[in-house]
Order: C-alpha cells, then sequence, then structure tokens
C-alpha cells in the first residue's frame, strides 16, 4: 500500500541513476523522486528510453516524480533513504552541500557513486545519519539524453560506514531493508561488512582503464592494440594492488589478469572519463586518481605512475572547467 511504501530521494540519472531508480520504483515497495538536471527537459517531455538486460525494453518511463533541485524535490518528503548517484566531484561541488535541506535525523544516505575514500565528507556533514555505501557493478550507459543501454546485469555491493553515533545492528538493518528493496525490483543487491575492499577492487580498474583512456583518447581496444597494457595499465594496477595492501585490505592473487581478461579487445569499450571527455563534462579525477594517490602519501607507498596519471588528469579538468566557463560568459 502506498503509505508503506520507502520514500526515496535519488539524486544522479545517468545510466546508473536510471537504472537504481527503476528498480526501486518496480519492487513496488518505494516512491522515487528523483533530481535531474541536463536532462530534465527531455526526460519531462518524453521519459526515458530503456533497452535493459534486466528490465527489457521500456519507452517514456519515468519515476513518480522529477524535479529540477533538492528544494522542489523536498514537496516530497521527508525521505527515508537519499540515494546518490551523481558524478563523484568535489572539487567541482559538495553534494553534503546539495542534500542538506533534505536530511533528517532519519535519514539514510545510499552512496552509488566510483572511487575509495568518497563517504568520510558526507560522515562529517552528518554524524547521526547512517551512510550506506555501495559499488555498483553494471554495464549500462547513456547512449543520449534520456536513453540509456543496459548490457549486463546489475549487481549492487553494499556496506554500512559504521559509526559511534548509531549502533551496528541499526546500520545493519538499515542496509537489510535498502538491499531487500533492491532485489525486489529484479536486480542483485549483495551486502558485506567490508566494502571499502569491494571498492579497491573496482579501482583496480577505474584507475587504470579509465584514466587512461581519458587522457589518451583511446578506447579500451585500441589501448590493447597500442601495446598499453603492459606499459601502463598493469603497472598501475600493480600499483593500485600495493596501497590497498598497505592500507589492510588483501585483493585476490592474478585480480589484475582478471581484471584485464575482462575487457576484450573487440568490444572496444569508451569508459566513462572517456565519454565525459569527449562530451566536456568534469571527470571523477579525485575520487578515482586523487584519494588513493593521497592515501599512498599517508601510507609511504611509491606510486609514481598513480601521480603522473593524477597531474595529466587535473590538467585535463582545467581545460574542462575553463571552457566551461569560457562558454557560460
Amino acid at each position: 500500500m502506498p503509505d508503506t511504501k520507502a520514500n526515496i530521494l535519488l539524486l544522479g540519472c545517468g545510466a546508473v541513476g536510471t537504472l537504481a531508480a527503476v528498480t526501486l520504483e518496480k519492487s513496488e515497495r518505494a516512491t522515487i523522486t528523483a533530481v535531474l538536471r541536463s536532462n530534465f527537459t527531455a526526460v519531462g517531455q518524453k521519459g526515458f528510453t530503456i533497452d535493459s538486460i534486466d528490465h527489457g525494453s521500456l519507452t517514456g518511463w519515468r519515476p513518480s516524480h522529477i524535479e529540477r533541485s533538492v528544494q522542489d524535490a523536498m514537496t516530497h518528503g521527508p525521505f527515508q533513504f537519499i540515494v546518490i548517484a551523481l558524478k563523484n566531484l568535489p572539487d567541482i561541488y559538495s553534494i553534503p552541500d546539495l542534500i542538506a535541506p533534505a536530511i533528517t535525523r532519519f535519514t539514510t544516505i545510499v552512496l552509488i557513486q566510483n572511487g575509495i575514500g568518497i563517504e568520510q565528507p558526507f560522515v562529517d556533514s552528518f554524524p547521526d545519519s547512517t551512510i550506506l555505501s555501495g559499488v555498483s557493478m553494471i554495464g549500462a550507459r547513456e547512449l543520449s539524453s534520456g536513453v540509456i543501454r543496459h548490457d549486463n546485469p546489475d549487481i549492487l555491493h553494499l556496506g554500512p560506514i559504521y559509526n559511534t553515533t548509531t549502533t551496528r545492528k541499526t546500520e545493519d538493518e538499515l542496509a537489510a531493508s535498502f538491499a531487500s528493496l533492491y532485489r525486489a525490483g529484479g536486480a542483485s543487491c549483495l551486502l558485506t561488512n567490508d566494502i571499502t575492499c569491494m571498492r579497491w577492487k573496482k579501482l583496480v580498474w577505474n584507475a587504470s582503464f579509465n584514466s587512461v583512456c581519458a587522457i589518451t583518447g583511446l578506447d579500451s581496444g585500441a589501448i590493447m592494440d597500442a601495446g598499453g597494457v603492459e606499459t601502463i595499465i598493469r603497472p598501475v594496477m600493480d600499483e593500485i594492488v600495493t596501497i590497498a595492501t598497505a592500507s589492510g585490505c588483501t585483493l585476490p592473487d592474478g585480480i589484475q589478469q582478471r581484471t584485464i581478461d575482462s575487457m576484450p579487445r573487440e568490444i572496444n569499450f569508451r569508459p566513462s572519463m572517456l565519454v565525459d571527455v569527449d562530451r566536456g563534462n568534469p571527470i571523477e579525477v579525485e575520487a578515482i586518481v586523487g584519494n588513493p594517490l593521497r592515501i599512498a602519501q599517508e601510507l609511504g607507498c611509491e606510486v609514481p605512475l598513480l601521480r603522473m596519471i593524477y597531474e595529466c588528469l587535473k590538467l585535463i579538468q582545467w581545460r574542462i572547467v575553463r571552457d566551461k566557463s569560457l562558454a557560460v560568459s
């Protein structure tokens, strides 16, 4: 019944966020209010067009409510969960500042974002809130505004970031509650007590292929054809494994080769950072490369390739921000 549904605010309706919204609405146990930015007009007029391995073909699909801002979305609150699927761009905007008006003492924040060490700003800003950290293993992309292709099943790894103001029992129950909603919508949600290790596992791919493709302008297949796997991709993966190990996370033996093998040459995949560069959008340099580099510095790990990649990505970010400023002025 409507009054028993979880009321959820979702920020970020790119491919990952939109599919999360579809899954949660499909459970028939959640009502989604989605805050849209660049695609608000297109979705308002035509809805989403989605071709999904999990959900089939959807035309004109919309969540229960769409709004332009968190302030506008407040008319549908209060919210039990706030799901963050925005690009992780702390050098561009503060997500805690964006969601602050919607936070109550009963709000649980769910992060479905890339990177490592991304939870602390939310812990600092909302010490009384439960933070659930999610690592999405999904093959999906936004082809154009409101048009999404979903090729590989949605698997969400989820775990609480335990704090001192809430009991572990309560946080585990909230994680289980959200996971139950997600599963009821036809996707997979796996609970874990060590979500940070899952983040390191995904970072083995993100810090290498995602970053190098963005810097070179080459897709994954072209990187392989050019011989870049052995000269830069694998060495960067080795550095990420070194940092993870020093931080207390032991990744599976051979994770580098398995990650490389997961990217067949013939698919010519264009990772999210490269797509953002192509479109002139800011890239997730801090969450994917900056944060692990800072962790490496704290732990005394030598990671020269990661530092070089970080400095190159920061230059690209500077150019993107400059060009956007020039376009606005």
